[in-house]
């Protein structure tokens, strides 16, 4: 299996996995579910597909940063991610989907800084969930390729 489709499985498989503010896989020491924000679920899944640990050092930005452009919708691979900025602050990456094919995106949604406990998660169904739209979300801002060796 490619690097890449082994990614696209680790992030599949933590469907509905609860949100929580800067969650990078870690387990959560009541019900020991993982635990991701948005980033945290990107990071995590290239970590344990042999990829960099970037868990630590890379936040919405910081993906934006250092992964290869894709410059057209067209170009998107199930894998790439697509970035979003804040409202008011168009260069500023805060959210990170994973395309997964067809213009579907996969990722850790619904949370913000205020998701810390399972229970803030639950009360705003914030988890890994998928949507049908690229533009699920209002400020879509570009989307990148990480660094996959096969």
């Amino acid at each position: 299996m490619s690097q890449r489709n082994a990614f696209l499985v680790a992030v599949l498989s933590q469907m509905h996995a609860p949100y929580r503010w800067g969650g990078k896989g870690e387990r959560d020491s009541v019900t020991s579910q993982r635990v991701f924000d948005c980033s945290g679920l990107v990071t995590w899944a290239l970590r344990e597909v042999g990829g960099p640990d970037w868990r630590n050092t890379h936040n919405t930005d910081a993906l934006l940063a250092q992964c290869i452009p894709v410059p057209r919708v067209e170009e998107l691979l199930p894998g790439d991610l697509v970035l979003y900025h804040g409202k008011g602050a168009p260069l500023d990456a805060e959210h990170v989907m994973v395309h997964v094919g067809g213009g579907v995106v996969v990722g850790a949604s619904g949370g913000g800084s205020t998701t810390l406990t399972l229970a803030d998660a639950e009360k705003s169904n914030a988890c890994v969930k998928v949507f049908g739209s690229l533009d699920y979300r209002a400020r879509r801002m570009g989307m990148r390729r990480l660094p996959f060796r096969s």
